[in-house]
């Protein structure tokens, strides 16, 4: 590494054990987890009823939480004494136990400014109108959003906070609002609003994309219209270019039923390797649908050494054009 880390020598507060409430907790620890992998040392105190985290699902084979080993690695255990550069919580657990660190981030659910009502994920996602596009058509239910989009986003926006108080030097609390980040996680939605003045929406005659299943799994359909006639090449069924019902994108979200009729079959006597290198032959844009345990052979992944052989997630967290990890921000 050319220099030492940006944070080495700083010592981090991590009160994310203290968090009422559980989006606010997993923000506050993702900030932190990112501090240490920038060379800080960050101290986690938890509570008298031990670490939240403990029995969080994924269970590992051992039967201790990946959750708790992800988010909480590079942290040492400890009290909330002493001189901090700064702290990380929410509004109760600052102000019991961070007093006098020079810069606060404070996770909250609208600001500053305004009351912080219970909330979770979910509920973050139904707010911003995330639950409206996410899931298959209406009437069916909307899906909620796999692993912790909203909470590990708030804690990256907190982590940028973070490290500009830090760079400005002085004292400065930073406030940043789970709901604030959940919208922008969605702008998508308000970009739709500005250029066609309707939100998108679950409604089954403008859902394009979907997934289908394959012989060994799913796929994931996100090609675009100019994409279809070499799709249309690639299935090989007249049916795709002489049913009127099929002629143009609109009509084949429309007619969707129809749609599956001709091209489900196709997907079904195929591998997804067999349909991902057909259609990469041809410039399509699919993609699998991966098990877990499959990422960890991932090609691309691999190459990134995202994955350790324990399956621990390396964060994408860079420095002098280097990417650091937990060792190397922490070595010397």
């Amino acid at each position: 590494m050319a220099g030492p880390a940006p944070l080495a020598g700083r010592r981090i507060l991590d009160l994310g054990a203290f968090c009422a409430q559980r989006p606010h907790a997993l923000a506050a620890s993702m900030c932190a987890r990112l501090c240490a992998g920038y060379g800080a040392k960050v101290v986690r105190p938890v509570p008298a009823t031990g670490e939240p985290f403990a029995r969080d699902e994924p269970l590992l084979r051992d039967g201790t939480s990946a959750l708790d080993r992800f988010l909480n690695a590079g942290k040492q255990a400890g009290t909330a004494t002493g001189r901090f550069d700064a702290a990380i919580g929410d509004r109760g657990a600052l102000g019991e136990h961070a007093a006098t660190a020079p810069v606060k981030v404070r996770i909250s659910v609208f600001g500053p400014d305004e009351p912080d009502p219970p909330m979770t994920e979910l509920g973050l996602a139904a707010l911003a109108g995330l639950l409206g596009i996410v899931g298959e058509p209406m009437p069916a239910p909307p899906s909620r959003l796999a692993g912790h989009q909203v909470a590990y986003s708030a804690g990256v926006a907190a982590c940028t906070a973070l490290l500009a108080a830090l760079r400005a030097g002085g004292e400065e609390t930073a406030d940043v609002s789970l709901l604030d980040v959940t919208a922008w996680l969605n702008w998508k939605v308000a970009a739709g609003v500005i250029v066609t003045g309707r939100a998108p929406t679950r409604e089954a005659e403008r859902v394009a994309w979907f997934t289908l299943p394959a012989k060994d799994g799913h796929m994931a359909l996100v090609h675009q219209d100019k994409d279809w006639p070499n799709f249309r090449a690639v299935i090989g069924d007249p049916r795709l270019e002489s049913d009127p019902r099929l002629a143009t994108h609109p009509l084949r979200t429309a007619n969707r039923a129809a749609l599956l009729e001709v091209i489900g079959p196709w997907f079904a006597a195929h591998t997804r390797a067999e349909i991902t290198a057909a259609m990469q032959a041809r410039r399509v844009p699919l993609g699998p649908v991966t098990w877990p345990t499959e990422l960890l052979e991932d090609a691309q992944y691999r190459a990134r050494d995202f994955l350790g052989a324990d399956g621990m997630p390396a964060l994408p967290v860079g420095w002098d054009g280097q990417r650091l990890t937990l060792e190397a921000a922490h070595a010397g």
